[in-house]
């Protein structure tokens, strides 16, 4: 498998249709890729974006402290790949370190989205999975009756 990999960022979060996952918008120059997380997490990646901290660390800021107090670093966060019945489900992974050594762990890809904002790593995606001409259609799909953007990174700059 070609290991093309492209850089991308979180351009938002919506939620689609009331029967469906929210999903988590990434963009890079080719395109865009819609990633289908569950209720919970979407609302961790939308308080990283935000900056907003519960009174207790969620998961991914504990691991992201845990990773920064021990003197390791994220490296990168990837999807890399598909799987599942139809090949909607991705594979995530990170790369972390410390000194010259470096380790790749497979993780959920909302773990890798919500884990690369915490600790400013880039993040990256394979260019098969990157829907080419797609972000019209997908603006449409989001702008709708029926989906509501919780999170789009065009209105902060308003």
């Amino acid at each position: 498998m070609n290991e093309e990999m492209l850089p991308v960022r979180v351009k938002g979060v919506a939620m689609p249709s009331d029967e469906s996952l929210p999903v988590v918008v990434l963009g890079s120059v080719s395109g865009t890729i819609a990633v289908s997380v569950g209720a919970y997490e979407a609302g961790a990646i939308i308080m990283q974006l935000e900056g907003l901290s519960p009174a207790r660390p969620l998961t991914h800021q504990l691991l992201a402290a845990f990773i920064e107090e021990q003197g390791f670093s994220l490296k990168r966060a990837e999807l890399y790949g598909v799987y599942g019945y139809e090949e909607d489900s991705f594979l995530a992974r990170i790369v972390y370190g410390k000194g010259l050594k470096r380790w790749t762990r497979d993780v959920r890809p909302s773990d890798a989205i919500a884990l690369a904002l915490a600790l400013k790593a880039p993040l990256f995606a394979h260019s098969s999975l990157v829907c080419q001409g797609a972000e019209d259609n997908l603006e449409m799909n989001l702008s709708g009756e029926e989906s509501t953007a919780y999170w789009c990174q065009e209105s902060r700059a308003l």
